[in-house]
């Protein structure tokens, strides 16, 4: 397996000027970073430093977005899409469905299913779906029937499963439903949330550390197959400001139909 890291604004320290040293973590063996976008209709605010910097150090880079279920899930599509536009990354887009169920539009996981059709049809890439498997067998579940839908199956699966007792090359998550069923499993494991993180380059104490389920030329293939790019090249600047003047009207045209 190929060893990774995911972050946001959460691994910087704002009192100081230093931000994340993606170098470091190269150099403890990472070869990509997931790293954060967007949240409900917010930018992360250490994104456009991140994606960046993660890129420049050689790592493999892909986006997720934090779904929040009072936002209409094409809007939150739209902004995340917005930013990724002219820089999708080399791994696929991502829905970080894991946020509790409150204020809720929606009266199941129709909001998921939402964004990640929205996505694929802007982007013209295939989604990763990341979650637990508690939240999962709750929230994945199909509000009539109980069961897990199988076009669940059809996004890769990035899975958030931590253990008591770890043991590298043996642990491994547990499989979920729909993938399972369909002989098919997990493509990310996020195994820890207390990696090392002045090790990894983060100012935080702990960083999120993956598996990719394969070998590099696996996931060099992978992000191929993503209809990304392996070799870093440098990334166009993204006009923030812009972006969040075009949400934040997206946002108030939504309001005045409620």
């Amino acid at each position: 397996m190929i060893q990774g890291i995911d972050v946001s604004h959460w691994q910087n320290d704002k009192s100081t000027s230093q931000k994340i040293d993606f170098t470091k973590a190269v150099k403890m063996g990472a070869k990509f970073a997931y790293i954060k976008v967007s949240e409900r209709g917010g930018i992360d605010s250490d994104f456009e430093y991140n994606w960046k910097n993660a890129k420049a150090a050689g790592l493999l880079r892909g986006g997720y977005h934090f779904l929040r279920w009072d936002l209409s899930g094409l809007l939150q599509a739209r902004l995340f899409c917005d930013i990724l536009d002219d820089d999708p990354g080399e791994l696929p887009p991502c829905a970080d469905f894991e946020a509790p169920n409150k204020g809720s539009l929606y009266p199941s996981n129709a909001l998921l299913e939402q964004f990640l059709v929205e996505v694929e049809t802007i982007l013209d890439k295939k989604p990763m779906l990341y979650t637990s498997p508690g939240y999962w067998n709750i929230h994945g579940r199909n509000k009539y029937t109980k069961t897990f839908d199988s076009k669940w199956a059809y996004y890769p699966l990035w899975i958030a499963h931590y253990m008591k007792t770890y043991t590298p090359g043996v642990s491994k998550p547990n499989e979920l439903e729909p993938w399972k069923s369909n002989n098919k499993t997990w493509t990310f494991w996020q195994y820890t949330n207390l990696g090392d993180g002045l090790a990894y380059g983060a100012e935080s104490k702990d960083i999120d550390l993956n598996w990719f389920n394969g070998t590099l030329d696996e996931l060099k293939k992978f992000a191929s197959s993503s209809g990304g790019t392996t070799t870093p090249t440098p990334a166009d600047k993204p006009d923030i400001a812009a972006l969040k003047t075009r949400v934040n009207k997206a946002i108030d045209e939504w309001a005045k139909t409620l």
